[in-house]
């Protein structure tokens, strides 16, 4: 019987242990220490978007066989969007993990900034997706999604870098 209760206690020590280790059970963050962070994602972020920038702005390439095959090389626009959709995807999962141990205006502000900067990060994520499906340049309608989701997501960085910039008197 002692035997089962100490590989039980083994057993939810390792859970936990595990559960610790992966992320889970964190304690909020100051909020000075939260606002420094959602800068740093809002720049990150904007960083992106403008390799999106660049991304688009390139004539397409002229389609090359590769010298004994039969393939033409990949569009990078088709690349740089899947590479660019890795980044979008860490930062999001650093909004999602991390709490502030804020209360009144100062809460309602950055977590105002947190929905603006996740959306503003979704609506990349999406233009990435639509350019990793390889009709871009062919679709009319795909690339007036593109261009919607890329104004409502510079739309919400600039009122996020507001909430950053200008929070109510005595919040920063």
């Amino acid at each position: 019987m002692l035997t089962y209760a100490i590989v039980l206690l083994v057993v939810v020590a390792v859970l936990y242990g595990s559960f610790r280790v992966l992320g889970g059970g964190h304690e909020p963050v100051p909020a000075e220490d939260y606002r420094q962070l959602l800068r740093r994602l809002h720049g990150y972020t904007a960083e992106c978007m403008a390799e999106l920038d660049t991304l688009l702005e390139r004539p397409r390439p002229l389609p090359v066989a590769v010298p004994g095959s039969s393939r033409t090389p990949a569009d990078p626009l088709v690349e740089g969007g899947a590479e660019v959709r890795r980044k979008l995807t860490g930062y999001r999962q650093q909004l999602a993990q991390i709490e502030v141990s804020a209360t009144g205006d100062e809460l309602e502000v950055l977590t105002s900034v947190r929905t603006l900067l996740t959306a503003a990060i979704e609506d990349q994520s999406w233009v990435c997706r639509m350019l990793e499906g390889g009709s871009h340049r062919e679709n009319p309608g795909i690339r007036d999604a593109v261009t919607a989701l890329r104004d409502h997501a510079g739309r919400c960085m600039e009122a996020a870098a507001g909430g950053l910039g200008a929070a109510p008197a005595g919040v920063l």
